[in-house]
């Protein structure tokens, strides 16, 4: 019975008791989940501390999911890597940022894959996946942001010729949809 009153509890009842709460015990509450996990005091210091490196943290998680050190046996955890630009988005709601990551997301997973040899079917679907998404950001994006990334998608195009599963061609064919005259500034566009 314990275990069914456990799985009953919502955020409704812990916001009842919190709205009966001081501002003291309010902080001191966020100071205990501040302490309790790297990830809550991530989202903490995305959330109030706006800085110039409040990607970071969020970069060396995907870097360390979707590039890991392959010598020491680290696995590929690509559900790791869109964590934390879930979480990151989730904390900010910082649209740039979080292209930014998902930019970083697509970028290592592909010179993983140049560094490291072809990987599987699920991985590129993946990084098709975070490249389809930008795409779709950077249509309704201010010319600005879309002059300043589409270099980027044009260089991970370019280095992934000769990747299996079909990428390649995925990114060509994505990439010359999404914005023409891409496939006309020097890097191939065909598989």
């Amino acid at each position: 019975m314990a275990k069914k009153q456990q799985v009953d509890k919502r955020w409704s009842d812990i916001r009842a008791v919190l709205d009966t709460q001081g501002s003291a015990q309010l902080l001191e509450v966020a100071r205990d989940l501040y302490a309790l996990s790297q990830e809550n005091r991530d989202f903490l210091n995305a959330r109030y501390l706006a800085s110039e490196n409040r990607l970071d943290s969020y970069k060396k998680a995907i870097d360390a999911a979707i590039y890991p050190n392959v010598y020491q046996s680290k696995p590929i955890r690509v559900s790791v890597a869109k964590k934390a630009i879930s979480q990151y988005t989730k904390a900010t709601g910082d649209q740039a940022g979080t292209l930014e990551l998902m930019m970083y997301f697509v970028e290592r997973g592909n010179q993983f894959t140049v560094d490291f040899g072809d990987i599987d079917e699920g991985f590129y679907s993946s990084l098709e996946s975070m490249f389809a998404r930008i795409l779709e950001t950077l249509k309704r994006s201010d010319p600005e942001v879309v002059e300043g990334l589409l270099p980027r998608l044009v260089a991970i195009r370019g280095a992934a010729e000769g990747i299996c599963w079909g990428y390649h061609d995925y990114l060509c064919e994505a990439l010359a949809k999404a914005f023409p005259n891409a496939a006309e500034d020097g890097a191939t566009t065909h598989g």
